[in-house]
């Protein structure tokens, strides 16, 4: 950009200051919240929702006569800087027209400045306003009495409670994001031990309660990948991820026992671009299409827990490029293979005959072998064969062997393996 339009561009921004007329500050009265609030502005008989939510009814700090009923709604200037409660103190302005209000920057992030009862002492007399009859008007945040002299109460809200939530340590040039309840988006560059540059976004839903507990209210605290609420944290090169599966104590054990024999963990979640997905639930869900997982070095699925797989309308095609191993000898657990009334084929091709031989051939039931091979043998050593000279003897003359044979037959059945 040129010096001129530098030039231009600042005088532009000056004009718009000049507009900021009357900078004032007021305590918040109501807020609309909802398309249920009868504040909101209609026209045409139709509710103007959009025009209206998270304008705000605000009581000037130096009015001291304006009824409630009275004061006038203002338009969020930065509504992405949070609504405010009631009770807080905003900026006030005029602008291009419009009457605005700002929130006011403060180190408390889940109340911010406001308190309860804060314009209470500035509330004109309004039981004298309506000649001595009951308050006249009731905002939605708070309780009127009766004539009998009862004090009037307004809280910060219906139904939002004080909670204690810690503001996030800086690095030099970060971008942070955080709410009142402890969500927090931090975009980084030198969050790491070494300070060295090393873009992270570091998304949180929720503070840790450890952090919430133990710290003074005045405390910074930083996100806690293992024991902050749902995390999400993209990093690279030197930020080291400090990940322990599992849910992680105060005392910084886990309780995972899992240790995988197969897959290969690396030292420190260290280097390169990762991604961490951290929480007590996971949910992925495909609502019409594919659920594709690529992976170009190992894929392991390690749990504390069972393995299941549900497919209702399809089957399974696995292809290995190399030796597959089912091993549950960990636990001296069964295999179970059950088709129903389908078949199980061993080196078939899709016909179900062998791709060499073309041949289809049956795997034998060991029980019935055995009874048959037992059967046939008891047949053998009962023969009689009829000769010239009359019927033989019965049997043959090596009948030991025989028998010796059929007393060996069970070693034919698996004791481990198991068929229809």
């Amino acid at each position: 950009m040129s010096r001129r339009d530098i030039a231009k561009s600042y005088v532009a921004a000056q004009g718009s200051y000049r507009q900021l007329k009357k900078l004032e500050v007021g305590i918040v009265d109501h807020v609309i919240l909802n398309e249920d609030d009868e504040n909101i502005v209609t026209a045409g008989g139709e509710k103007l929702v959009d025009s209206s939510i998270g304008y705000a009814k605000v009581r000037k700090i130096t009015d001291i006569s304006s009824s409630q009923k009275t004061l006038l709604f203002y338009a969020p200037f930065s509504p992405d800087e949070g609504i405010p409660l009631v009770g807080e103190t905003v900026q006030l302005f005029d602008l291009g027209g419009t009457s605005y209000y700002k929130r006011i920057p403060n180190a408390n992030l889940n109340i911010g400045n406001a308190k309860e009862d804060m314009d209470l002492g500035q509330e004109p007399d309004e039981k004298k306003q309506d000649g001595g009859s009951n308050y006249s008007e009731i905002s939605q945040t708070s309780t009127a009495t009766s004539s009998g002299g009862g004090e009037r109460k307004r809280k910060i809200g219906e139904y939002l409670e004080p909670e204690t939530i810690h503001n996030l340590r800086l690095y030099e040039g970060d971008k942070i994001i955080q709410s009142r309840f402890g969500q927090s988006i931090r975009f980084s560059g030198y969050n790491n031990e070494d300070n060295e540059f090393s873009p992270t976004i570091i998304i949180r839903n929720r503070e840790n309660d450890e952090s919430r507990n133990d710290l003074a209210p005045n405390e910074i605290t930083e996100e806690d990948v293992n024991k902050d609420g749902s995390i999400i944290a993209l990093t690279s090169q030197d930020y080291k991820i400090p990940f322990q599966p599992g849910l992680v104590d105060d005392g910084g054990s886990s309780n995972f026992e899992t240790n995988p024999i197969y897959a290969e963990l690396p030292e420190e979640y260290l280097g390169n671009d990762q991604i961490l997905i951290n929480s007590e639930r996971l949910i992925f869900s495909a609502k019409s299409q594919e659920t594709l997982f690529f992976s170009k070095g190992n894929y392991s699925i390690i749990s504390d827990g069972d393995l299941s797989m549900d497919f209702g309308f399809g089957g399974a095609k696995l292809d290995f490029g190399d030796e597959v191993w089912l091993t549950t000898d960990k636990n001296s657990a069964n295999v179970w293979v059950n088709t129903g009334d389908g078949q199980i084929r061993l080196n078939t091709d899709s016909s179900g005959n062998s791709p060499g031989t073309n041949q289809r051939e049956p795997l034998a039931r060991g029980e019935t072998l055995v009874d048959l091979l037992s059967q046939l043998i008891d047949a053998i050593t009962q023969q009689v064969f009829a000769t010239p000279a009359g019927p033989t003897a019965t049997g043959p003359l090596n009948v030991a062997t025989f028998k010796k044979i059929q007393g060996q037959l069970d070693k034919i059945k698996s004791t481990l393996n198991f068929t229809e």
